[in-house]
């Protein structure tokens, strides 16, 4: 099945082809795959994303996606 993700800042080096423009992909992944298993399958640590965004809603490592999710990650953020 088929999932958008979108990356932002620092976390584009994860993506499938970083040096392609834009920080968003389409990529294929198992049936019943977690938000967990499609990040640690792409090298992301499990703790590095702050904010995850299913659909446009907050989302969970435990969410199984689904075909034409759209998955967007943002990252630990500093500053003070």
């Amino acid at each position: 099945m088929k999932i958008e993700i979108k990356f932002l800042t620092q976390m584009k080096k994860y993506l499938p082809d970083p040096d392609m423009a834009g920080n968003t992909r389409s990529i294929e992944i198992k049936e019943k795959t977690t938000i967990c298993q499609m990040l640690l399958g792409l090298g992301i640590p499990a703790d590095m994303p702050k904010v995850i965004m299913l659909n446009e809603r907050q989302g969970r490592l435990d969410d199984i996606l689904k075909d034409g999710d759209r998955v967007s990650v943002f990252p630990p953020v500093g500053g003070g």
